[in-house]
């Protein structure tokens, strides 16, 4: 429970960072606004319950607490119509939708739909390294910051993922010299 100066404390936290952080979210969501909404509740949820901990923090490593759990929350809700649909869901995939409307062939959008199902694919901090750079069209600086990792391990995480992938996409190295 906390105290009525912690409760304080949170709620003025989150009024000062809730519009930056929906914007955040907004955009790793690709405009879904109710994924985005969903993510950032719930990561402020998790804050309030460790604002213990949280509340210690200075004000930086608060934002990067919350940013790192937000990512946290965008790539479960990416991961679970992926899992859905493998159950034999009608649900399709969430994915950066506006990317996906915006292919100039179907032989495209079916190309981004794969890919963003096997991002989802990707376990631990290669997949969230990759769900942010590729999906949320963050830069590798912006990555370090949010994850509080410097950019050399964003970079090693991002190989990772992209061996982790040619496993799951079979031909698609094949794909990318075929065009060189």
């Amino acid at each position: 429970m906390l105290s009525p100066d912690e409760e304080a404390e949170f709620f003025e936290f989150h009024a000062k960072t809730s519009a930056t952080f929906f914007r955040k979210a907004y955009r790793m969501c690709r405009g879904h606004e109710a994924d985005a909404r969903d993510a950032l509740q719930r990561a402020y949820l998790k804050a309030l319950d460790n604002w213990a901990t949280v509340g210690s923090l200075p004000a930086p490593r608060r934002s990067a607490w919350l940013a790192r759990t937000l990512s946290n929350e965008i790539l479960q809700i990416w991961r679970q119509p992926y899992r859905s649909q493998e159950a034999g869901s009608k649900h399709d995939a969430v994915q950066p939708s506006a990317e996906i409307d915006n292919a100039d062939s179907a032989h495209d959008r079916d190309r981004l739909r794969q890919a963003c199902r096997a991002i989802s694919q990707l376990e631990g901090r290669p997949g969230e390294v990759m769900a942010l750079h590729c999906l949320a069209g963050y830069e590798i600086s912006e990555v370090a910051e949010i994850l509080g990792i410097t950019t050399a391990t964003v970079r090693v995480h991002l190989h990772t993922a992209r061996v982790r992938l040619r496993a799951i996409m079979p031909g698609e190295e094949d794909d990318r010299h075929d065009h060189a």
